[in-house]
């Protein structure tokens, strides 16, 4: 049977947990942490398994269960999948120096003790040509290699019929391979020259995963597991890339539970007041208000996670205008993702009010009988205002448009003495409410010189 050749510094990583898809590649990039390969939980159905990053889907052998993005072996019913692209343009592309660079990952969810996890191929035929597995578990242990190092045995166990995120990295210039489990080194091998099928064998390059194989770790039998998620890189991650990989997948299968429609405290013309019930193991929470119709984003808030409870306050709002509050719950993005968005309620601001204020122009208090006078209104908002002069509207003072903030009115006291003038307001806007005023005392006084 043909074995692995020298494997460029390389890191393969699977995760069982759903992983966001990233956009394809149009060449390699060294040291660059985006997957080149990623299966993930909306990418894998009963079909197979579609390239979250474009460059190759995988294909289902003997019918393995999918349910909920998650594909199991079940490990008796010789079930595996295999790539569908030879990944050697992509890696040689990298030159010499950097071509056996690899990172690995997959996120899974053991089911059995013994079995293949993930198998680099020759070509997409499982336990022919070139074919070495490079993650397995032999008697509940997990095993890492690259062809032809020495095997890592992991110090770090796994739980059965829990979930983990498993994977290596892969590093030419330091020939150094590093096993990870969920985060943590988990044994690590500083002398491995990899040797990769396409310049020692003449070959393709694949991947298998739960497939038999002859050239093996210690079991080579069909594997026992779920899986969520696998990321394949063409760099030796870092240490810190690996906790932030694991991190996001492991939030992503783990996400809070939905709080609940929230409740509105209080409302006024331009605010309102909403609260929740507080969600367990929440971080934080995101307040959301949108538009009537659910999904037009209006404003949102972060809040702390003894705030919830308290209320959260959205000011500078439309008066008599109608919103929808929702609540998202935070996770720590370790343990925890981020909940869905809560279902929304619906909220209408109260109508606003408004206020007007009348005086003579240039703050005189003074009039002058039978001569004109500008009486100036000031109202809040946009609007018409009618003046009034002992009840009776002003003659060519009906319904003026305010104009810069203000409606003026030129009006000749027929009275002497001391009287005021009234006017009403009507805002242009129908969220707003109508208001009256009075001006202060004005003194009119008589003419002076003749006639």
């Amino acid at each position: 049977m043909r074995r692995l050749a020298i494997f460029c510094a390389s890191t393969l990583f699977f995760h069982v947990l759903a992983f966001s898809g990233q956009p394809a590649l149009a060449a390699p990039l060294l040291s660059n942490p985006t997957p080149i390969v990623e299966y993930n939980a909306s990418t894998i159905t009963s079909g197979g398994m579609s390239d979250a990053a474009g460059l190759t889907n995988a294909t289902f052998g003997n019918s393995p269960s999918v349910s909920g993005g998650v594909v199991t072996f079940n490990g008796s019913n010789s079930q595996y999948a295999v790539t569908n692209t030879n990944l050697v343009p992509t890696f040689s592309a990298l030159g010499t120096s950097h071509e056996r660079d690899v990172s690995a990952f997959v996120y899974i969810y053991p089911t059995g003790q013994n079995g293949v996890i993930l198998d680099e191929l020759g070509t997409t035929a499982i336990n022919n040509n070139w074919h070495d597995t490079q993650i397995e578990m032999v008697s509940g242990t997990l095993y890492f290699r690259v062809w032809n190092c020495s095997a890592i045995t992991s110090t770090i166990s796994v739980s059965q019929n829990a979930w983990s995120h498993v994977g290596f990295t892969y590093d030419y210039t330091s020939q150094t391979m590093t096993a990870y489990v969920n985060g943590v080194q988990a044994g690590q091998n500083t002398s491995c020259s990899r040797a990769v099928p396409w310049r020692d064998s003449n070959v393709g390059m694949y991947y298998g995963f739960a497939s038999t194989s002859g050239t093996n770790l210690g079991s080579g039998a069909y594997g026992n597991f779920k899986l969520g998620q696998f990321d394949l890189y063409s760099s030796a991650l870092t240490a810190a890339q690996v906790t932030a990989a694991k991190n996001a997948v492991s939030s992503g299968f783990n996400p809070l539970a939905t709080p609940a429609a929230p409740t509105i405290l209080s409302r006024a013309a331009d605010a309102v007041t909403i609260s929740d019930t507080a969600v367990a193991n929440a971080s934080s929470y995101i307040a959301y208000l949108y538009a009537s119709n659910g999904t037009t984003f209006v404003d949102s808030k972060t809040v702390a996670t003894a705030a919830i409870s308290t209320g959260t306050t959205f000011t500078g709002l439309t008066p008599n205008t109608t919103y929808v509050a929702k609540v998202q719950a935070i996770g720590d993005q370790a343990t925890y993702g981020n909940s869905s968005i809560s279902p929304g309620t619906s909220l209408t601001t109260l109508t606003g009010s408004t206020t007007l204020v009348l005086a003579l122009d240039s703050g005189l208090t003074t009039a002058t009988y039978r001569q004109i006078s500008r009486i100036k209104a000031t109202p809040s908002v946009p609007g018409l205002v009618t003046f009034f002069y002992r009840g009776k509207r002003i003659a060519g003072c009906t319904r003026v448009p305010t104009t810069g903030g203000f409606a003026y009115c030129n009006w000749s006291p027929s009275a002497h003495g001391q009287i005021t003038i009234s006017a009403s307001f009507v805002p242009t806007n129908n969220n707003y409410l109508s208001s009256n005023a009075t001006s202060p005392i004005l003194t009119i006084s008589s003419r002076s010189g003749n006639r």
